[in-house]
């Protein structure tokens, strides 16, 4: 019994130990798997490593594309913008010739106005001797009446044809005395003594500084002139051209009240306003009803002195700066100035500072005619319509920015190159005027 028990014993410690050899080799498999599965995540990561080195350089190569395309397409705008710029340059060389050749013509036109003034002046001196030689026979033919009325009667009807020539001689040289003071003395001139001066100023521009002043108790905007354009030359076309202020008269032009005409510097009158149109459009947009009102009074102003006789009067400075505004109720009305001196400052200064802006392609040449206005007028149009400052540059992208297409199409019929294609200010106003009838 006891032999049996030990046997059981003895096999059953050799199964155990058998038992114990396989949980050994078992446990050495699993460590041996472990080792693999180990080994193996450390493949994988490396893998996702080198996948993620992958996707780095592949989205490097990307950006790099990218940029070398955004520098390709860089250097095409680059070149083009060369090309442009030499356009430009080339341009610019053609109308700097071209300025050349019309500055030798106006200084051979200045020579040939100066020796005209000359002949001038030679002829006032001939007139001034003729009217003192004139004087002179005035006066013995007041003696002579005088003598000839002591005589009897009958002597002074013996001598009477004699003495109707030498009172219509006597009538002739009252009259050209006469004449000469008139020349004198024009009806615009004013004072200066009558004129009061304030230190508000209203505006200043290249030719002058306009303040408000005082007028036979009236305040009005007084315009003063730069010493630097003021010669003999210069004073005879400022005289010349406020004969021309002084005979326009028009609601929609700025009332002109007179000048000075001494030896000290020009002081020019008009009636004062509220603002200019410039102002306004610094300020806010105008609605659509203030723009066809505010350009259908230009129209007018400008229709005047295109349509004045026997010579039509160009500005030739039309601007939103030039333009001033008046209000009616509580619509502003509008109101063209610096008419009576467009032509004068154009002959005096040589560059109207913000006038080529709006000036029309033919503005350069010496044979312009009222269409050089009509342009202006389309570029002004366009301006209050956009409330944008005109760029040359720009000038179709911003005629494109407008709503209204009855004023699109107007303002580039006011900007064809061709004057003679451009529609007069009288055809403007007729297709301005149905769209603000029953405004006021």
């Amino acid at each position: 019994m006891e032999q049996q028990l030990q046997n059981e014993m003895t096999h059953k410690e050799s199964k155990e130990s058998y038992l114990h050899k396989q949980l050994r080799e078992r446990v050495q498999q699993i460590e041996d798997i472990q080792e693999k599965l180990q080994e193996m995540g450390q493949q994988t990561q490396q893998v996702l490593n080198f996948q993620r080195k992958l996707s780095r350089k592949e989205l490097e190569c990307t950006e790099k594309e990218e940029r070398e395309e955004n520098l390709r397409t860089h250097l095409e705008e680059l070149q083009q913008q060369l090309r442009e710029k030499e356009k430009i340059n080339v341009n610019l060389q053609t109308r700097l010739n071209t300025k050349n050749q019309q500055l030798e013509e106006k200084i051979r036109q200045e020579e040939n106005l100066y020796q005209k003034l000359r002949a001038m002046e030679e002829q006032i001196s001939q007139s001034q001797t003729q009217l003192r030689e004139k004087e002179s026979e005035k006066a013995n033919l007041l003696k002579e009446r005088d003598r000839l009325k002591r005589k009897p009667a009958r002597t002074a009807d013996k001598k009477r044809p004699g003495k109707n020539e030498l009172e219509r001689s006597l009538s002739t040289a009252q009259q050209i005395l006469r004449d000469n003071q008139a020349q004198r003395s024009p009806d615009w001139v004013i004072p200066r003594n009558q004129i009061q001066l304030t230190t508000k100023s209203l505006g200043r521009g290249a030719w002058g500084e306009v303040v408000q002043g005082r007028f036979c108790g009236c305040v009005v905007a007084v315009k003063t002139i730069h010493d630097l354009i003021l010669s003999p030359h210069n004073r005879r076309l400022f005289e010349r051209e406020m004969d021309i202020a002084s005979r326009c008269r028009h609601p929609c032009l700025l009332q002109f009240i007179g000048a000075t005409n001494d030896d000290h510097t020009p002081l020019f009158l008009t009636e004062i306003m509220e603002t200019s149109l410039r102002a306004l459009l610094q300020e806010r947009f105008l609605s659509q009803t203030e723009i066809t009102v505010i350009a259908l009074d230009v129209a007018r102003g400008l229709n005047y002195l295109h349509q004045k006789r026997p010579i039509p009067i160009l500005h030739r400075d039309i601007s939103s700066a030039n333009v001033l505004l008046w209000r009616q109720g509580t619509q502003w009305r509008a109101k063209v100035s610096d008419y009576g001196t467009a032509n004068f400052k154009k002959q005096t200064m040589t560059v109207a500072p913000g006038a080529l802006i709006y000036s029309a392609p033919e503005a350069r040449a010496t044979n312009q005619t009222v269409h050089v206005d009509v342009y202006s007028f389309g570029v002004l149009l366009c301006e209050m319509s956009i409330r944008e400052l005109p760029d040359p540059e720009r000038r179709e992208q911003q005629v494109a920015m407008l709503a209204n297409n009855v004023l699109r199409a107007l303002i580039r019929g006011c900007l064809e190159t061709d004057p003679q294609a451009r529609p007069t200010m009288e055809e403007i106003i007729n297709e301005i005027e149905p769209e603000v009838q029953g405004t006021f």
